[in-house]
């Protein structure tokens, strides 16, 4: 019996192959790996590293796979002279190219190649990112992979070369659970109970003045129990419009719960009123190690475990695996090149769809989030992937045209030519049924 040959084309987004490869894995006996070789004279970079990474975890060994070398990509005649000198030798049954990857000079002439040696024995497809079906150019009939091929986190960041420094938290072993003890189940509570109860506006109004206005001043004070109390005088000189009185004062009921249900050695508050360390605390180990985990969850953290909470049941209900399928905090590194991360990450079959989270209610810092989520989704997805961006806007405003949700994510798909199915962006009046929203837009 003769070989099956599988060829794909390798480039820098080796998802389609690892999608197609692992659906198609059991109709041949041969992968062939076309790959790009590293030449500084023409300035082509090299794409071994994502075909050694394809064959690692496609689980194919070396009678398996071959690994086929372009001197250069751009060049047709280089093209021909590399694939009728190195392309497998024997008795060949059938070649079957998958054409989704690589640069257009390579899919053409490989494509010529092949199917002018091989003839009848020849045939072809590639991978929609659109529909998700992988399509024949001689049956009628297109497959959808998106249910068929399921990739988890690490495979996906390893393929992509982001196999450094990987980390990020699931639902157990969350470190804020740790840190706030027996509290955070009450906090996240009452957090919640705030949202659904339409106090959104009011706590991030509250936010931004008093807290952030006493608690993210000059550096170090948090760590720092003398810079802390010289950074409260100084607040305290205009009365009238101090943070401190306004923390004192106006703070809402709601707030003083949320505040009062964490454990009292981690509390900004003392009563109704600001926390200000006394002469009890002697260093300032005692003094960060009160108050810096409930500043820097109160700053941030807090959205976005509400909003993992809101959709974790639905995607563990629907057969996602937290660790695989969904996590919080998404960190990892290739090379020496600056860290990946997303807020939240979840994989649905192969398609990654990415969650940048921000309470801004600012048009334009709402922007910068949506271009990086967008880069970040298709650095690791492709054109496959799906960000959304969870913001503090309304979806329109009746004195700005400009502003809003709507024309945020017109502006994002237009800017960057995503298909408006791609990138999703949601306000501040969906936060209260968010986690219905977000698993409708993951499974749609």
């Amino acid at each position: 019996m003769g070989y099956k040959c599988l060829v794909l084309l390798i480039g820098t987004n080796p998802l389609p192959n690892y999608v197609v490869g692992s659906y198609l894995k059991d109709k041949y006996n041969k992968f062939i790996f076309i790959y790009s070789k590293e030449d500084e004279k023409i300035n082509q970079s090299s794409t071994s590293e994502y075909a050694e990474k394809l064959k690692k975890h496609l689980y194919l060994n070396n009678n398996d796979c071959s690994l086929l070398p372009l001197s250069d990509i751009s060049n047709p005649n280089s093209i021909k002279d590399d694939l009728k000198n190195k392309f497998p030798k024997g008795n060949i049954d059938e070649v079957h190219l998958n054409y989704t990857g690589g640069t257009k000079t390579m899919v053409a002439h490989v494509y010529n190649f092949l199917k002018e040696k091989f003839g009848d024995k020849f045939n072809a497809s590639y991978l929609d990112a659109r529909t998700y079906k992988l399509i024949y150019d001689n049956i009628e009939e297109d497959i959808s992979l998106k249910d068929k091929v399921k990739i988890d986190i690490n495979t996906l960041l390893s393929i992509h070369l982001y196999d450094k420094n990987v980390s990020f938290e699931i639902y157990d072993t969350y470190s804020y659970k740790s840190k706030f003890k027996n509290g955070f189940d009450e906090i996240s509570q009452e957090i919640e109970k705030a949202v659904k109860d339409g106090k959104s506006e009011e706590f991030i109004k509250w936010l931004e003045d008093p807290f952030r206005k006493i608690f993210k001043g000059p550096d170090k004070i948090l760590e720092n129990k003398g810079k802390f109390k010289q950074h409260i005088d100084n607040l305290s000189k205009n009365n009238d419009l101090s943070p401190i009185n306004k923390f004192n004062d106006n703070t809402p009921d709601f707030i003083w719960d949320i505040l009062n249900a964490f454990p009292e050695d981690k509390r900004i508050n003392d009563e109704q009123k600001l926390w200000i360390p006394d002469d009890s605390i002697t260093n300032n180990k005692a003094f960060s190690e009160r108050i810096k985990d409930t500043v820097e969850f109160l700053d941030g953290k807090w959205f976005e475990w509400y909003i993992y909470n809101e959709i974790r049941n639905e995607l563990l209900n629907r057969g996602l695996k937290e660790e695989e399928h969904l996590g919080i905090s998404l960190k990892a590194q290739k090379g020496n090149s600056p860290n990946f991360e997303l807020d939240i990450f979840i994989i649905n079959g192969y398609q990654l769809v990415g969650l940048s989270l921000t309470t801004s209610k600012r048009q334009r810092d709402c922007k910068l989030k949506g271009f990086e989520v967008i880069h970040r989704v298709r650095q690791i997805g492709g054109d496959e992937s799906k960000a959304i961006l969870i913001t503090g806007l309304k979806k329109e405003y009746k004195d700005d045209s400009n502003r809003g949700t709507k024309k945020l994510q017109e502006d994002l798909s237009f800017v960057t030519g995503t298909a408006e199915d791609k990138i999703i962006v949601f306000g501040i009046d969906d936060w209260a049924d968010i986690g219905d929203k977000i698993c409708k837009e993951v499974f749609r």
